[in-house]
Formats: C-alpha cells, sequence, structure tokens
C-alpha cells in the first residue's frame, strides 16, 4: 500500500476526533442540516428495502439531478430495483426532496471515516455503487472493495488542477483508480487523466454525459401565469446559478439596461439561494429596486432585480424568458449547465470561463446557439440585441434543436449497470 494512503487510512481510523470537530463547525455556519448531521456519521433513519440496492453517491445539485433520468431509466428495464442517492449540500437534499422517486431514498454522504464508512456500507449492503462525476473518497472506495461491491464512475470529470494533484501522489491515485469496475468518462480531456493515473483501459467504457439526456426541469404551471402577469410587459432576462465576482457586473449591466429603458428586469438566480440577504444588500448600492422572492416582496415598474432566492425553480424562470445569462462564467468557477436552458428553447449568454461544459458550449458557439460576452458593457449591448426582431427566440431555438439531436449515449451506461445486477 502507498505509504500516504496508509497514514490517510491510520489518521481517518484513530483521529476520527477530528472529522467530528470539522462537522460541528461546517453545522455552525451553516452548511450542514443539524436534523439530520447523524448521516454524515453514516447512521441512517431509514431502514434498507428488501431486494437490489443500487448507490448513486453524487456531490451536489446537478450531479443528483442527473441521476434521476438514469434511475427512471432502470426503473423501466426492472420495477423492483431500489435505489439510494448519498450527496452533500443541504441544497441538493431539500431539492432532491421534492422530486425523489418512490423506490429512492436520499441520505447525506458519510465523511470518510472508519466507523462512518463502516456503520454506512453495514445498514445499507449496496449490491451496486456508482460514482458521480469524481468524489473520490479513499476510505469509502476502499472499503466498499473489501466488501466486494461492485463500481461504477460516471459521468466522470477531473480539471486540471485536480489531475496535477492526483499527479503528485501517483501511487495513491493508480490505487483509487483501481477500484472501479466500469467508468464512464464525460470528455476526451477527463478520459485521458483518468488513464494517466492508472485507471485500466478496459475499465475505461467510453465517453458520456448523462446531463445530456437529463429530463427538461419541472416547474408549476399555476406559478408560472402568476409571474407572467406580475412582469406583463417587462423585458425580462434571466441570470442563473450567479456566483460572487459575477452579480456585480449583472447589476450593473442592469442598471444600464433599466435607465436606457425601464421595462427592463433582470430575475437574479444564486447558486446559493441563501445567500439572498446578502446579495441584495450587496447590490443596493448599485440598482434602486431589489425584491426578494423569499421574502415575497412586491414587484412593481420600480423593480430592477428579481433576487429569486428560492430551490428548485430554475425551471420556471427559463420557461418565463427567452433570454439566460449563465452563472459561474464570468468568475472562473467553470460555468453550470447549458443543456438546461436549451430544452426550454432560452438563448444562452455566457462568460468566458465554461471549461465544466467545455465541449457543449463549443458546439453550442459554432451553431450560432450561445453568445460569449466580455463585460457588463458587452452584456448590455447583446441583451438589446436580443430583444429586437425575435432574435432571442431564433438562437434558443437552434439550442433546443441541437440538444434535442444528440444520440442518447446513456443507454450504454443503463446496460452495463444491468450486467451487474
Amino acid at each position: 500500500m502507498p505509504s500516504l494512503l496508509f497514514v490517510y487510512l491510520f489518521i481517518t481510523r484513530y483521529f476520527e476526533i477530528l472529522f467530528t470537530l470539522i462537522l460541528k463547525y461546517r453545522l455552525i455556519i451553516g452548511k450542514e442540516d443539524k436534523e439530520r448531521i447523524h448521516e454524515r456519521k453514516g447512521v441512517s433513519r431509514f431502514k434498507r428495502p428488501h431486494g437490489q440496492l443500487i448507490w448513486f453517491n453524487a456531490a451536489s445539485v446537478g450531479e443528483v439531478l442527473s441521476v434521476l433520468q438514469l434511475i427512471r431509466s432502470l426503473n423501466k428495464k426492472d420495477k423492483k430495483l431500489n435505489f439510494l442517492i448519498t450527496s452533500t449540500t443541504i441544497t441538493s437534499a431539500r431539492i432532491i426532496g421534492k422530486m425523489i422517486p418512490e423506490n429512492c431514498q436520499h441520505q447525506f454522504a458519510p465523511i470518510d471515516t472508519f466507523s462512518a464508512t463502516k456503520s454506512f456500507l453495514g445498514h445499507w449492503k449496496p449490491d451496486l455503487a456508482i460514482f458521480v462525476e469524481g468524489e473520490f473518497w479513499p476510505r469509502l472506495l476502499l472499503e466498499a472493495k473489501e466488501r466486494k461491491i461492485p463500481l461504477g464512475l460516471i459521468n466522470a470529470r477531473m480539471e486540471k488542477q485536480s489531475f496535477e494533484n492526483w499527479k503528485k501522489v501517483n501511487q495513491t491515485a493508480k490505487r483509487i483508480m483501481e477500484t472501479f469496475n466500469f467508468a464512464f468518462a464525460q470528455n476526451e480531456v477527463t478520459a485521458n487523466r483518468l488513464l494517466a493515473l492508472g485507471m485500466n483501459r478496459e475499465v475505461l467504457l467510453g465517453i458520456c454525459s448523462i446531463k445530456e439526456q437529463a429530463q427538461p426541469l419541472g416547474f408549476d404551471p399555476i406559478e408560472l401565469q402568476k409571474l407572467k402577469e406580475i412582469f406583463r410587459g417587462r423585458k425580462i432576462w434571466v441570470a442563473a446559478s450567479t456566483h460572487p465576482g459575477e452579480e456585480e457586473i449583472l447589476a450593473t449591466a442592469q442598471r444600464k439596461l433599466y435607465t436606457y429603458d425601464k421595462r427592463y428586469v433582470l430575475i437574479l438566480v444564486p447558486r446559493h439561494p441563501e445567500r439572498g440577504d446578502l446579495i441584495a444588500n450587496h447590490l443596493a448600492a448599485k440598482v434602486h429596486g431589489i425584491a426578494l422572492r423569499s421574502k415575497e416582496h412586491e414587484v412593481n415598474s420600480e423593480t430592477e432585480i428579481y433576487l429569486a432566492d428560492t430551490l428548485g425553480e430554475l425551471g420556471l424562470w427559463y420557461n418565463l424568458s427567452e433570454i439566460a445569462f449563465l452563472g459561474g462564467s464570468m468568475v472562473n468557477i467553470g460555468g453550470h449547465n447549458p443543456y438546461e436552458p436549451c430544452r426550454f428553447g432560452t438563448a444562452i449568454i455566457h462568460g468566458s470561463f465554461v471549461h465544466n461544459f467545455q465541449e457543449i458550449f463549443d458546439l453550442l458557439h459554432s451553431e450560432g446557439a450561445s453568445i460569449l460576452v466580455k463585460d457588463s458593457s458587452n452584456l448590455v449591448q447583446q441583451i438589446k440585441n436580443l430583444n429586437q426582431d425575435e432574435k432571442a427566440h431564433k438562437i434558443g431555438s437552434k439550442g433546443m434543436k441541437l440538444v434535442n439531436s444528440l444520440t442518447d449515449k446513456s443507454k450504454l451506461i443503463v446496460k452495463t449497470i444491468d450486467s451487474y445486477l
């Protein structure tokens, strides 16, 4: 066993108190659910269902939502299957709570310590464990392997910095890569990086992004009609999944648009809704009228920004507007899922940092189905342009057509999973 891995396993077994303290700190700063903190220690409030159980470990919201479509496909083949989804963020837990299938349960992922992983795996006894994107927790993976639980990796994505970090501990990386029975990479770059870290070519079965085939985001049609009345006559544009550093840019753009034409209104949807009050206070000096959805503020002609600081309503906003700026792209986050707005025929605007979804953004750009902007002035110019001659509708239609034409490669993942059951 590599010496570094040995040290890691030693610490996570004999110094668990350190991880307990970290959990307590995360609880204090609001990153853990007080009522469900025991789940992070591997303790479940649910009984394990009878029959075969597939466990999906998905870090955050995007991964969780992409898994749901895969579960639907597997359900069609076998109605008796049971599913468990684990994730680490409070947001993902709240969203999946509203849309979880009948034969599926959600639990927060256990921390990577001896007692937590032992308790978790001992309780759930999954027949197959599938990790989504790239949450490589050494002890959890090795413990699952020790119990002869088949391990899969799907939608794998590894950024350059992560790859460089793993390369520094190449023997440990190789040991981790050897735990997987099968893997599907999200793109060619990740596939090559996994192989470079020691994954067997026979294990890496293909390149496939399960987000390509996810169902359109859900929304409340009654609420949509209410919002259409509230915003009647306004020129709406949405900024989705925004992060600190770009919200100021968006507010500056909205101020210019509103000064030019008071019909313009920005629906600002932060990636982390709990930041709503903080964002409103921060932007108060830049714009005059900010209404928070979480506080049910009234919207009137002086409202410049409608701060949609609520969970699970992104489908509503994409349906309401023909123009969407995708957040995480004006700051070095790497961009967020463009498939979602495309399925509503929404025209996409984005910044330069889109490496998390580089291939689809390149494809959208080549088809004239997305617009790259550099700064707030460029953003203002493009939004004005999209509001003329149905240009937003035309660009959004191109994006919808492109995404709907993509080959469904997820069938190979379903077939592979089925072979282990």
